[in-house]
């Protein structure tokens, strides 16, 4: 027989890998065992020292002044506002609903209060500044009574609506019942007319 080849000072392969050890058995990695673990990335995020609130989605880094779009946001100025007002506006000032009454309404009084402290004896510009006042305060006092008498009548004109909505529904649902009626009194009508012609047919033999 042939002999054996193999070296036996050679380590023998092993038969099997060695076992993997049980959960928990090895130490957690240090971003775990850190007194600040960094479990995961945190992108955009407001600085600790920023006010809280949420984070626009569209918002770019502070300072860029673009959005997502790549156009600037341009802040409010006195100017553009100024820019939005118009002369038209002035000029149908009195097209707006009470304003014409107030007007009207503060230039008596102001007539009226500052003529009675001049004829009184105040002076000028004290008479002035009574008229200024009572113009000021009868203008708004009647542009809100205005409104509230406009609020009043939209609320009688709605409660109105309703009950006349709700009347026509009701005539409407009364007169559908009554041509249920006459339809069924006519099919019954009918139906006895047919029995009476059968009848009399059969009377006849």
């Amino acid at each position: 027989m042939a002999g054996d080849t193999r070296d036996p000072s050679s380590p023998s392969p092993p038969s099997q890998t060695a076992p993997l050890p049980p959960p928990g058995a090895t130490s957690p990695p240090p971003h775990i065992t850190s007194s600040s673990p960094k479990i995961y990335e945190v992108f955009n995020a407001p600085s600790p020292t920023s006010p809280a609130g949420p984070v626009s989605a569209n918002a770019l880094p502070e300072g860029s002044g673009q959005n997502t779009a790549g156009g600037h946001q341009e802040a409010p100025t006195l100017a553009s506002a100024i820019k939005t007002v118009r002369i038209q506006d002035f000029k149908q000032v009195h097209m707006y609903p009470c304003v014409r009454e107030s007007l009207l309404m503060g230039i008596g009084g102001a007539f009226g209060v500052g003529g009675v402290r001049a004829l009184w004896g105040a002076p000028i510009p004290k008479a002035a500044n009574w008229a200024v006042g009572t113009f000021v305060f009868a203008s708004f006092a009647n542009y809100e009574f205005c409104l509230y008498r406009r609020r009043l009548e939209r609320q009688h004109m709605k409660r109105a609506v309703e009950i006349i909505d709700r009347k026509k529904a009701e005539k409407e649902a009364a007169a559908k019942i009554k041509r249920e009626e006459r339809r069924r009194a006519k099919e019954e009508a009918d139906r006895k007319a047919e029995e009476e012609r059968r009848r009399s047919w059969w009377k006849v033999w």
